[in-house]
């Protein structure tokens, strides 16, 4: 029977969080354990990232946001990378998550976010 590789673990970091109220961004780093990871180098914000959820920090309630759907064209060949354990990919992003004049306010002044993460799932 084939050895099977071990199944990746993607993980993830937020570096340098900036928020003004209306969107989050700041610098996601990639890295992979347990075994390699595909990912869409492009990391598309709610594509390849998405924001699962956002609390208000000051009661710890969940606060409604926007989610822009977003339709990129499919990944090419050179878009898609193979990170090995050990590496990391990282890159710019920003998710707008409130907007006053689409629902009347600012977003609470401190947030606490859950983020997902996407992989492409390995070639055959």
């Amino acid at each position: 029977m084939p050895e099977t590789a071990p199944a990746a673990r993607p993980l993830l970091e937020f570096q340098s969080p900036r928020y003004d109220g209306t969107a989050l961004s700041g610098r996601i780093l990639v890295g992979a354990e347990a075994g390699p990871l595909t990912l869409d180098r492009r990391l598309i914000e709610n594509t390849s990232l998405e924001v699962a959820a956002v609390l208000d920090c000051a009661t710890a309630q969940p606060v409604e946001f926007l989610v822009a759907d977003r339709f990129p064209p499919p990944a090419r060949e050179e878009d898609l990378l193979k990170l090995e354990p050990g590496y990391w990919f990282g890159a710019e992003v920003e998710f707008p998550l409130f907007d006053e004049r689409l629902n009347g306010r600012r977003g609470p002044d401190c947030i606490d976010l859950t983020l997902t993460f996407h992989p492409k799932p390995p070639a055959p």
